[in-house]
């Protein structure tokens, strides 16, 4: 993907530009940002426009047909390296070598080393949060005085989750959720989606444009929605006695929650019902079921305090039936049941 493909990031993309355009680009980048709304792909879209040997200016980006815009695009580019955590963290021996350890670091083998193939050598970092402690600092003295060929880009959702040492050494790129109108409509325009759908992506996304394009792409999204959907409607039909009951199958409905949760490999995988309701259930998987639980009681609560008409709900093909249900309790009664949602959703990350 190159610069002038990217949407949503204007600003973003623009500094970037700017700073490629004049060759002073800095040592180290800390791209901030929700998952989901794009971090990689202005990382990647950034990397290979520095990268390339015979750049396009007004406006500055990739040219695409050089030997390193080819290599890139084909994912075949050894001057681009990226690390991503082993297990839970990216640990020291991922970035220099260390005895012992299963591969050799990144660093250690390629940092004095300048470009053969692109016009600079890029260390992409994701997930920069999870740097352990000997990692991260292993990284200050690189990052405060990098070879002039070197450029770092770290992506990380929030500066105050990576360490104080780096943030300060790195300039600071914020990427930002887009309006879900505007979404919607670049939805509809360059993926081709139906605006009922498009409208639905964007809003379960919460203007994340790389959320909403990977559930589009996603078959499995469309079905976990579905699912969480029948289970909302009997579940906001449903008296307290059952309880425990409908928690129990909330926990399944987690279970089977792959694709929202992030998982496109193990979406991809079959399993019957028994097998899932038993599988252990992560905070994002419960988190995923919250945020569709969510949208549907905003959804019931606008039904109900709707005087004319049907308004603007992020479920439209179930408008009958959430009408319905709307009617059956007043307006506070679903204020209370959102409170609650987004009580339970802010506890799953306390």
């Amino acid at each position: 993907m190159h610069l002038s493909e990217l949407f949503g990031q204007e600003a973003a993309v623009e500094a970037l530009r700017r700073a490629l355009e004049a060759e002073t680009l800095s040592g180290a980048y800390l791209f901030i940002g929700q998952n989901g709304v794009g971090k990689g792909a202005v990382a990647r879209a950034f990397s290979q426009a520095a990268m390339c040997l015979q750049p396009q200016h007004i406006p500055f980006d990739s040219c695409g047909v050089c030997d390193s815009c080819r290599r890139f695009d084909n994912g075949t580019h050894p001057e681009l390296m990226t690390v991503a955590p082993a297990g839970e963290q990216i640990q020291i021996w991922q970035l220099w070598t260390r005895e012992g350890r299963p591969a050799r670091g990144i660093l250690s083998d390629t940092l004095n080393y300048s470009p053969l193939l692109g016009k600079r050598r890029v260390y992409l970092i994701e997930q920069a949060e999870t740097l352990n402690e000997s990692a991260a600092n292993s990284l200050l003295k690189v990052l405060e005085e990098p070879p002039p060929y070197a450029v770092f880009i770290l992506l990380a959702p929030h500066p105050a989750r990576v360490l104080p040492t780096i943030v300060s050494r790195s300039q600071m790129v914020r990427l930002n959720a887009v309006p879900v109108a505007e979404l919607t409509a670049y939805l509809q325009t360059v993926h081709t989606i139906e605006p009922d759908r498009a409208g639905m992506l964007a809003s379960y996304s919460e203007g994340r444009v790389g959320q909403a394009v990977q559930m589009a792409n996603t078959v499995a999204v469309g079905e976990e929605i579905g699912r969480i959907l029948d289970f909302a409607e009997t579940l906001a039909q449903s008296p307290r006695t059952r309880a425990l009951r409908l928690a129990e199958q909330l926990r399944k409905q987690a279970a089977q929650v792959k694709a929202l949760a992030g998982n496109m490999a193990e979406a991809s995988e079959s399993g019957d019902e028994e097998s899932t309701s038993k599988e252990k259930v992560g905070r994002k998987q419960y988190a995923a079921v919250f945020d569709v639980l969510t949208v549907f009681y905003r959804d019931l609560l606008a039904l109900r305090i709707a005087t004319t008409g049907t308004p603007p709900i992020v479920n439209r093909d179930r408008a009958a039936p959430m009408l319905r249900i709307a009617a059956m309790q007043e307006p506070a009664h679903w204020m209370r049941c959102l409170d609650s949602l987004l009580l339970a959703r802010r506890r799953l990350y306390a």
